[in-house]
């Protein structure tokens, strides 16, 4: 890292209007005296007496003062897998807009940064290796045994999107900052009825294999066992689906995404 590129941002930043504060070099930890992210601030006085007698400070931003959101995406342990949960969150339909702000951290994750006008949170493992993070956040240039936060593809804070409807949804009409059982209770039974509603609202002539596949699909992804996925793709194809499909049909669909989980893709 250049000598005072992390000056050169934060002031950067705070002429935009984004609250910054300094972190202890190589950490993600506040130097003795700076209250962490509430001790950030835009004033350019303060900023320039934190970082120009120490240029190799981390740099940390305050995000609730911005309506900023950030979904950090890591892979520590291979149960954590974040990547594997935004798979698998993809498979029920719910994706992150891969145009917004994204910077690669310093341990080989992710934060994709969205706007996000919601109450503060801060809610780890809301999916295995995805936290949501609405308070503060290390942002680039900062570095971390020799790593350094970087954005992605050049892009700037300039261009961040909204937070995905679905997303903001979870936020909103779950308690994620309430016991983990809860939360993790609370938003399987909004993904399974969700996937419910759409299961019997159907589909008709034209749509539906891909309508069906999709189905199966969201069905793995809640972890229904093989056998309840075929019975109730067979359900739905008699009840719900105009005209419904063959029977050979339903069971090529399924033997298709079964392939597919047993190969891992989930």
């Amino acid at each position: 890292m250049k000598e005072f590129a992390t000056l050169d941002k934060a002031i950067e930043l705070a002429q935009q209007g984004y609250a910054v504060y300094p972190l202890i070099e190589n950490t993600k930890k506040p130097p003795k005296g700076v209250a962490g992210y509430k001790d950030a601030t835009i004033d350019q006085g303060t900023i320039f007496a934190w970082f120009e007698n120490h240029p190799d400070y981390n740099l940390g931003l305050r995000l609730d003062l911005s309506d900023l959101l950030i979904v950090d995406v890591d892979m520590h342990e291979p149960t954590k897998n974040g990547r594997t949960s935004l798979v698998q969150l993809f498979n029920q339909g719910l994706t992150l807009p891969n145009d917004t702000y994204i910077e690669r951290t310093a341990n080989n994750g992710v934060h994709y940064f969205f706007k996000y006008a919601g109450d503060k949170v801060r809610k780890i493992d809301v999916w295995p290796g995805i936290d949501l993070l609405s308070d503060f956040t290390v942002i680039a240039p900062s570095e971390i045994n020799g790593k350094q936060y970087q954005p992605l593809d050049g892009r700037t804070l300039a261009d961040i999107k909204p937070a995905p409807n679905w997303l903001v949804d979870e936020l909103s009409t779950n308690n994620l900052n309430g016991a983990p059982e809860h939360a993790y209770a609370t938003r399987q039974k909004k993904y399974t009825g969700r996937l419910l509603d759409e299961m019997v609202t159907g589909t008709t002539q034209g749509n539906r294999n891909a309508w069906l596949t999709k189905i199966a699909g969201r069905m793995f992804g809640v972890g229904a066992d093989p056998k309840t996925v075929y019975n109730m793709l067979s359900v739905i194809n008699d009840s719900f689906v105009d005209p419904a499909l063959p029977s050979k049909e339903v069971n090529v669909i399924f033997q298709s995404i079964l392939k597919r989980e047993s190969k891992g893709v989930h």
